[in-house]
Parts: C-alpha cells; sequence; structure tokens
C-alpha cells in the first residue's frame, strides 16, 4: 500500500517514527509530510534512515518542479495523519489550504481513505471549539472516507490523566490496513457483509478453583477479522475471555464488534445473537465438547474420582447449522490429531458446511509431542467443500484467512 504519513505538532509526534518504521517492515511505501509545528519535536532526516522514500516540509509546494500536493494525492493509496494537532484539525475544519498537508487533504479523490489520530491535552480536546472542529470532519456526508480515531486515556505528557493520548503504535499499524472507503453503515454496498467469527477457546468449570479448556490463542480469528476488515465487511469476534489481546488491536475500527465470553453456553448465546442479518459464520473457536456439573464448593482430592460427572457440551456449530438461515455461509473448523479422508468426511457428513477447515493440532503435553496448530504462526491443513478435498498443506495464519474468504466469495 502507498501511504503519505502526516505528522503535526503534537508531543507524541516522536512516536511518528515508530509508524514509519512499522509500515515501512510490514511492506508498504511510505512518504512523510511534516507540518512546521512537527519539525519542533521530530528530524527529518531520521524518517529517511527508517526507509522512508521522501520526507516533504510544509512549503515543498513551492519547491517542487510539479504541482507537489496534487502529485502526492494521485500517488498515495491513504492519507494518514498521525499524530493530529488541534491546530491542523481546525484548519482541515474549514477547508483551508495553507500549507502541503492541507492543500494534499482537499486534493484527495473521495475513494481513497484518510485515517486521523488526534493527540492533544485532555482540556484542549474537550474544548468546544476543538469538538466543534471534529463533528464538522464527521458531519460531512460526503467525507464517508475520512475515519477519526478516539483517543486513548491516561497520563500525559503534562502530567495530567486523562482522555487525549494518541493510540498505541500497535493499533494505529493495524487499523491503517483494514480501513476501507467508504465507512459509515448507511453506504454499505451489497459487496458488504456481516461477517459473524468466533476464536479462542471457551473454559468449562469443575468447581470454583478447577476449570478445563485448551491452548486455543485466537490467533486465526485475528487474522481472520483483519482480513474481512480489508474486504470491507462488518465483522464481529465472539472471542475466549482469554484470547489473545490482538484481537483489542482493531476495536476502534467503526466497522468490528469484539465480544469475549467464558463458557460454551455463553459463546453459544453470543453466536445466536448476533446471527441476524449475517452473511458468513465462521467457527474458528477451539469449543470445548465436555461440561461438568459444578459444584459450590471446591471438590477435595479424596473426592475427585466419585466426583467429575462429565456430559456433552452443546455443539454450537451444529446448532446454527440446524438453524438453515437462509444464504448464510457456514465455515467450520476440525480441530484433530489425524487428518485423514476418512476423518474429515465423518466430520462434514455429521455437520455438513459450506467449507471445513482441518487443523493438524497438538498442545504438545502428551510424549514429547510437538507443539501443532494451538497458539502458532504456522500450521498444517485441509480444506473439504462438497466432494473436493485437498492435500495437506502449511500455511501462515492470515494466508490461511485469505483462502477462506476466497473459497466462500466473499
Amino acid at each position: 500500500m502507498k501511504i503519505l504519513l502526516s505528522v503535526c505538532g503534537s508531543i507524541s509526534a516522536y512516536k511518528s517514527l515508530d509508524i514509519a518504521r512499522g509500515l515501512v517492515n510490514n511492506g508498504h511505501q511510505v512518504k512523510v509530510i511534516l507540518t512546521r509545528g512537527a519539525l519542533k519535536f521530530v528530524v527529518p532526516e531520521v524518517f529517511t534512515y527508517l526507509g522512508v522514500s521522501d520526507v516533504y516540509l510544509e512549503d515543498a509546494d513551492f519547491s517542487h518542479k510539479n504541482v507537489l500536493h496534487i502529485d502526492l494525492a494521485r500517488w498515495c493509496e491513504t492519507l494518514v495523519i498521525a499524530p493530529l494537532s488541534a491546530n491542523t484539525l481546525s484548519r482541515l475544519a474549514r477547508g483551508e489550504a495553507s500549507d502541503l498537508l492541507t492543500s494534499v487533504f482537499l486534493a484527495l479523490e473521495p475513494q481513497k481513505m484518510i485515517s486521523i489520530f488526534p493527540a492533544m491535552n485532555s482540556l484542549m480536546l474537550s474544548h468546544p471549539f476543538t469538538q466543534q472542529n471534529l463533528l464538522e470532519l464527521k458531519k460531512l456526508k460526503s467525507l464517508n472516507n475520512v475515519f477519526i480515531s478516539p483517543t486513548n486515556a491516561g497520563v500525559l505528557a503534562c502530567n495530567e490523566e486523562g482522555l487525549g493520548k494518541l493510540p498505541t503504535v500497535e493499533e494505529i499499524l493495524e487499523l491503517i490496513p483494514t480501513l476501507t472507503a467508504p465507512l459509515g453503515n448507511e453506504s454499505l454496498s451489497l459487496d458488504n457483509k456481516k461477517i459473524v467469527i468466533t476464536t479462542g477457546a471457551t473454559i468449562a468449570p469443575l468447581d470454583p478453583v478447577r476449570f478445563l479448556t485448551n491452548s486455543s490463542s485466537g490467533i486465526t480469528g485475528f487474522y481472520l477479522a483483519q482480513t474481512a476488515l480489508k474486504h470491507g465487511h462488518q465483522v464481529v469476534v465472539i472471542a475466549g475471555k482469554h484470547a489473545c489481546a490482538e484481537l483489542n488491536l482493531l476495536s476502534k475500527h467503526p466497522h468490528y464488534k469484539l465480544q469475549r465470553v467464558t463458557t460454551v453456553n455463553q459463546m453459544h448465546e453470543a453466536v445466536h445473537a448476533e446471527l441476524k442479518n449475517a452473511s458468513a459464520y465462521i467457527s474458528a473457536a477451539a469449543i470445548s465438547d465436555l461440561e461438568f456439573d459444578v459444584t459450590p464448593e471446591k471438590i477435595k482430592k479424596e473426592n475427585i474420582s466419585d466426583s467429575l460427572k462429565i456430559k456433552k457440551a452443546i455443539d454450537i456449530l451444529k446448532t446454527v447449522i440446524d438453524a438453515k438461515i437462509p444464504d448464510l455461509k457456514i465455515v467450520g473448523f476440525a480441530a484433530e490429531t489425524d487428518l485423514s479422508d476418512a476423518v474429515l468426511t465423518k466430520k462434514f457428513n455429521s455437520k455438513p458446511v459450506d467449507l471445513l477447515v482441518g487443523t493438524k493440532v497438538n498442545n504438545g503435553l502428551i510424549s514429547n509431542a510437538e507443539l501443532q496448530g494451538f497458539n502458532v504462526e504456522r500450521a498444517n491443513y485441509r480444506f473439504m467443500e462438497k466432494d473436493i478435498m485437498t492435500s495437506l498443506r502449511s500455511l501462515s495464519k492470515s494466508e490461511l484467512a485469505e483462502i477462506i474468504f476466497q473459497r466462500i466469495n466473499l
């Protein structure tokens, strides 16, 4: 992606160096615009050392042989302003073209994303003028390509505490590639669907102290959500309580909703509450198929052998299949130590889905076995749909996510 990163005069401008480096390391082409205020906090040459191809100052339009603000507006695929100062916000809201950044802002084509990350003192942020300027940008119906990030709360550079902090570098790096225009829910086209994803492990409590779970990290669900957002879809992720923190990095995205649950029954209720108007359900969670009769008191060691009453948990995927929701595409996962034709065929016949993803798994705790499938970036997979079954192949979980959306045509 061709990214034009613009930096304004905020104390958090130093974080723009890490943003630039992260974007370059992630394979993006990056050019940088520095406002006059930004030069009080960062040095242009550092950006070039970090791999940025060009750095432009506020008056670079007048020293360029072509019309630079037009050239940059045509070159970039997305404009990122991080951090955005109160001063630059005011000029953007008034439609000024008083420097290179504001001129590029006006010259961008409407299908190109503008991602804005404000950062300032809490009182400046809450001032009526600042709030009005934010509203001026948000209320323009034609600006469905503008994303204005909420700020984070915490201790600010002035040692006051409150809202106004720049989102973390990790949040910004994950959000930028997933933001696509148009952003307004009322502007979603027929190609933009609602995708419901389950991920991570559920927990089956035994007593107030003990519980049964598995090694699933939920990272597969993160890559599925990331891919769905890049395709312009609305995404609901229902994750196990302890699923990976990466899922939180997308929380500011306007088309993303994250709900964390603990037990199988909680996940079941959450899934069926979200399936209305959904186009796809992707069952990537490692859902426990066992439950216990939970005792109100801790089971004493001498009574454990007589107290473990095991029963089958509700099969969420089967309840979704049995609901026969019109036009809902269903992707099931089979986490197995054996991915033979017989095992996958039996699984597919018992729960016929649009796509079955067989995953070779092992928690690495038995007989010094190698950890597989759970809590790793790569795994071995087989795909089955109707009468077609693929051979075993190793994929990164980001590659897996892309293949799934290709196979279900979303």
